[in-house]
């Protein structure tokens, strides 16, 4: 445990969306006298843009958006869920009421751990931090794991996601990640990670770690165990093998509930919520996992920018 006198050991784990990210987060719950945050400030990346309604307001992809996020919470199914929800956001101090959630809210959480606290594991994604670096740690001191996968394998997997859970368009090939989620950076999101990644290699005492998806999750045995050792952290080997199920993520991960409660049943969270270990994947690298799935002309666009990015960072990924 952490003494009196000492500061518990700051870790970011950076990310862009569908590395694969949310099962090494529930890998890490583990970690013993760890305070584990799941994306605290892409939860205030949010509440300043898409849940707020002066931002892009007349924009039609934006109020669109709004509109089909709004309509799924009249359902039946949706109002039963929120209760519940506002039931478990009352009694654990660990889950927070979405519209509470600041980058200034944050920013005191994380001054402020737990006496027991000694290691602060926070994952979240670098497009809602890089421009709210005030409201941050000193970085300098803090350690950082920047989490890459293949561009292809990425924004398949996003614009599902988009598609599937947030419902505005009737056809795969009718989403447009740049237009169809206007408040995130979409055509951006490799760009944002290295830059971000590159400064933080000029201004931290700790070099900051890269780690591929792919091999992470198809040998876990071999990158983990260094991913500890530059974290800071003491490996164990029953890190490799966890819980299975989402309850234990209710009790000790901790941020939005809408992210902790509610995206783990959805297919933005759900199949790492619900896994016991890493699950290695059926196709090579930079093969998308539904290979059902066309590249559309804007797919092919957003990676074919993101590779020169992601190539850079995989040059000097652990292995």
């Amino acid at each position: 445990m952490a003494s009196a006198e000492s500061s518990p050991t700051i870790i970011f784990i950076w990310t862009v969306p569908r590395t694969c990210s949310t099962a090494l987060t529930k890998c890490l719950t583990f970690v013993e006298d760890a305070e584990v945050w799941l994306e605290p400030f892409n939860a205030s990346f949010y509440n300043e843009t898409l849940f707020n309604p002066e931002f892009r307001k007349g924009d039609p992809n934006m109020d669109g958006l709004r509109g089909a996020l709004a309509e799924m919470e009249t359902t039946g199914e949706k109002k039963a869920l929120r209760r519940e929800m506002a039931e478990q956001i009352r009694t654990s101090p660990n889950l927070i009421d979405q519209e509470e959630i600041s980058y200034s809210w944050t920013k005191n959480q994380l001054k402020t751990p737990k006496p027991e606290v000694k290691y602060v594991i926070v994952k979240d994604q670098s497009y809602a931090t890089v421009d709210h670096l005030d409201y941050f740690p000193d970085l300098t001191k803090c350690r950082h794991v920047f989490l890459i996968r293949h561009p292809r394998e990425v924004y398949v997997s996003f614009k599902e996601l988009v598609w599937k859970r947030v419902g505005i368009a009737k056809s795969w090939e009718s989403v447009d990640l740049v237009t169809s989620i206007p408040h995130v950076p979409a055509d951006n999101l490799f760009q944002i990670h290295n830059r971000f990644w590159k400064d933080l290699q000029k201004k931290s005492e700790f070099e900051p770690v890269v780690i591929d998806a792919y091999d992470y999750t198809s040998t876990p045995e071999k990158i983990i165990p260094k991913l500890f050792h530059k974290s800071g952290i003491p490996f164990k080997q029953r890190y490799l093998e966890w819980e299975e199920g989402e309850e234990v993520i209710a009790k000790k991960w901790k941020g939005s509930a809408d992210a902790v409660l509610l995206e783990t049943k959805t297919i933005m969270f759900s199949r790492a919520a619900k896994s016991s270990h890493f699950e290695a994947p059926k196709q090579p690298r930079g093969t998308p996992a539904n290979q059902e799935l066309e590249i559309t002309p804007e797919l092919k666009v957003l990676i074919d920018n993101a590779m020169p990015f992601y190539e850079e960072m995989y040059a000097q990924r652990l292995q």
